[in-house]
């Protein structure tokens, strides 16, 4: 909220000051000359500025729009006739209600047939007198696109957060109640103590797992640099293998060598394929095993990481990405978040999920692929690794 905050200081500041640039030009104009605006003098400002200049005449017809307007509100030139949106209409509504009233201009936030956001602002302080005695009204715009997105997505989260935390803290509750009790017997102490240790490893699971959402949903961008994607899947693995060992699932890497270095975000991509392994070995069996694959294809680096477990029941495929779904809640562990964070970060790297799952026959398991984008000019032989 501080970066928003502080965007919206930087904004007042500056139209706060093109606001009296334009008033003391017009003013000198008027004295001088009587013409619009003084526009030789303000255009090189306007042409730059971060936000949208709009000027209208009573006849709702633009006289000038800059770049960032035209952009914004898909206008083909800076002076004409306003197209025939539903937002125009609205503009104009906003306009005569400005001048009607005492306050210092009109807000509106209006989703646009580009599907932007824009937020608005009339301001009938400074409406202009034309040498012919027309009056014009300025009107400022700004895209509020992404802040409108980070906002929901930002209630969103506090809103799913606050539900799921609520098992977790009555399951708690009820068992520090049974350990205040006297005279209990040594095992049911233990079996609350155990409770206790596993609602509190899954609160920090969703609280953690949920930061995590919510940091990539309300970033604009991703840190896009050149990543070593077999150096860092080895790392990914290298972490998961104690936990494979100890369920007794056979982990290995599959890949073609030397590959491209691909283009995205290393902490988010590792923790990609730590999601999807970690999914692999804790649904998988004793026994079972999980397989990482990398391969050179024409659309970039196919990546897939496949299990010989159970599988995932076919009705249950289609929303396992949704936040909070969880196949099995009373049986596996987890914050139901993994595959949504896979999902995010991997829309946000320009590819998506694919997962495939077979629950009956003599083969069954699940295979999530994707395919990463590679850095231009960044070639690789086709040789071939496993380890």
């Amino acid at each position: 909220m501080l970066v928003l905050d502080l965007r919206w200081l930087i904004f007042g500041f500056l139209l706060a000051l093109i606001v009296t640039v334009a008033v003391a030009v017009w003013l000198d104009r008027r004295l001088q000359r009587g013409t619009f605006l003084g526009m030789g003098e303000m255009l090189p400002v306007l042409e730059r500025a971060p936000f949208g200049w709009l000027v209208l005449d009573e006849e709702l017809t633009c006289r000038y729009a800059n770049p960032y307007a035209r952009r914004l509100l898909g206008l083909t030139s800076p002076a004409g006739p306003l197209p025939d949106e539903e937002w125009v209409y609205l503009l104009d509504d906003d306009r005569a209600t400005a001048r009607r009233g005492d306050t210092p201009g009109r807000y509106r936030n209006v989703l646009l047939p580009s599907k932007r956001i824009v937020r608005w602002w009339v301001i009938p302080g400074v409406d202009l007198s034309t040498g012919s005695g027309q009056r014009l009204t300025a009107v400022f715009l700004l895209d509020v696109t992404t802040q409108q997105r980070a906002e929901r997505a930002a209630r969103s989260l506090i809103s799913d957060l606050s539900h799921e935390l609520r098992t977790p803290i009555a399951t708690i509750l009820t068992h520090l109640e049974v350990l205040s009790l006297p005279n209990i017997s040594e095992e049911i102490g233990q079996q609350s103590l155990r409770l206790l240790k596993e609602e509190s490893r899954r609160m920090a699971r969703l609280v953690n797992d949920m930061l995590e959402f919510g940091r990539l949903e309300t970033s604009a961008e991703i840190e896009s640099r050149p990543v070593d994607l077999l150096a860092l899947v080895e790392e990914a693995i290298d972490q998961i293998v104690s936990q494979a060992e100890e369920r007794e699932i056979a982990l290995s890497l599959e890949a073609d060598t030397p590959l491209p270095l691909v283009v995205g975000d290393a902490d988010q991509l590792r923790r990609v394929f730590l999601n999807l392994l970690d999914n692999a070995v804790k649904f998988s069996r004793p026994g079972d095993r999980a397989i990482v694959s990398l391969r050179q294809g024409e659309q970039g680096i196919e990546c897939a990481v496949c299990d010989s477990g159970p599988g995932i029941p076919p009705e249950h495929l289609p929303h396992v990405t949704r936040r909070f779904y969880r196949v099995e809640p009373e049986k596996t562990e987890g914050s139901g978040l993994g595959l949504a964070l896979v999902e995010e970060i991997l829309r946000r790297h320009q590819s998506h999920l694919e997962i495939e799952s077979r629950t009956e026959g003599e083969e069954t398991g699940t295979c999530v692929r994707f395919v990463l984008p590679v850095l231009a000019g960044s070639n690789a032989q086709d040789v071939k690794r496993k380890t």
